[in-house]
């Protein structure tokens, strides 16, 4: 045996030591993986949970909106109406 080969042999120990390591990390964080992915999911979920409540309300809002928009429409026609009459009185 010349000293390449044994530092071959080392190196290539030295190699799949260091594969074995990374897939013994990669198998033990599979759990964190799967937590973090459900947490993501929770989170989503509460953010249509707050969609969904926002939409409610603003359904629930929306005839009252309407009435009061609807006034404030026929207070400017009312308005631009007083206006014109205003202008026709004058000429």
């Amino acid at each position: 045996m010349n000293k390449t080969e044994t530092k071959s042999r080392y190196e290539v120990i030295a190699d799949l030591e260091a594969q074995k390591r990374n897939l013994i990390r990669e198998r033990d964080s599979m759990n964190d993986k799967v937590k973090e992915h459900e947490q993501v999911i929770k989170e989503l979920k509460r953010q249509i949970e707050d969609a969904e409540l926002d939409l409610k309300n603003f359904k629930e809002s929306m005839d009252d909106k309407r009435v009061t928009i609807t006034e404030l429409i026929k207070s400017i026609d009312e308005s631009l109406k007083r206006l014109s009459e205003l202008r026709s009185q004058k000429k």
